[in-house]
């Protein structure tokens, strides 16, 4: 049986690039694309390493794997905290055992079939049959799943958000995001989320407490409460828009705000 190396690179890389994908989407964590393909290509190519120089220590293999496995998670979802890094990485294993035992179902089908159907074959051309039907599912659906991936990524849609304080301006790059749903209890409008990190983070966490509104919020991580405040002015691009403002200790995939696109 001859197995090349290219294909097992352009399998691993298909199955990994998939499953990190799906968990991004399943935890609804924004990731950035190429964060992904990185920890996708180190994944393949660690697959192509251990069929050339195999591990026979079965403990030290499963130990490497699970490393390996660990270092892809680092490299796509870096930032949050440690419990929801962790859930990250038991749904990334759990994704990839389904998508490997599902691709092993059908690779044992086509066997079959190719078996009945096709006479005078021998299983080594079977295999090399099944193989290559294998290669072209795989492939078309890392081609969706890629191209679902690169056209929301560049699609995606960036304002300027001016914010007035005092008398002051802050300006930060805000993303928007449908996904924003989050409003304040009491006045009812929609939230502006801001990283701590930048000016405009700062300045709203520098305001005292008793001038903040608190806002509950809900994810896959965890429940808690915003703190908020409302702003003398707030510019989205040209138009002006009454909303609240709230901060995160984290940004959003490179912008320093998000703006739900109901204000857009």
């Amino acid at each position: 049986m001859t197995l090349y190396i290219d294909v097992l690179f352009a399998i691993n890389f298909s199955m990994d690039f998939i499953s990190l994908f799906a968990t991004s989407h399943i935890t609804h964590k924004r990731v950035l694309k190429k964060r992904i393909l990185i920890a996708s290509f180190i994944g393949a190519l660690y697959s192509v390493f251990e069929f050339i120089y195999p591990i026979k220590n079965f403990w030290i293999s499963v130990s490497v794997s699970l490393l390996i496995s660990f270092v892809m998670c680092m490299i796509s979802y870096c930032e949050g905290k440690v419990a929801s890094f962790l859930k990250m990485i038991v749904i990334f294993w759990g994704i990839s055992v389904a998508l490997g035992g599902f691709m092993s179902v059908i690779y044992s089908l086509l066997n079959k079939l190719l078996a009945e159907y096709i006479e005078n074959y021998s299983y080594e051309h079977v295999y090399s049959g099944a193989r290559f039907f294998i290669i072209i599912a795989l492939t078309l659906v890392a081609s969706v799943v890629f191209g679902r991936a690169f056209s929301s990524e560049k699609n995606t849609k960036s304002v300027g958000l001016e914010v007035e304080f005092d008398g002051i301006s802050y300006k930060a790059v805000a993303l928007c995001d449908s996904g924003n749903l989050l409003t304040e209890p009491i006045s009812g409008k929609s939230v502006i989320l801001v990283s701590s990190k930048c000016d405009l983070g700062k300045k709203i966490d520098s305001y005292p407490e008793l001038s903040k509104r608190f806002i509950p919020y809900s994810s896959t991580e965890k429940n808690g409460l915003l703190k908020g405040i409302i702003p003398q002015k707030i510019k989205i691009e040209n138009n002006f828009v009454e909303a609240v403002i709230a901060t995160v200790n984290n940004d959003f995939a490179g912008y320093e705000a998000c703006v739900p696109t109901s204000l857009i």
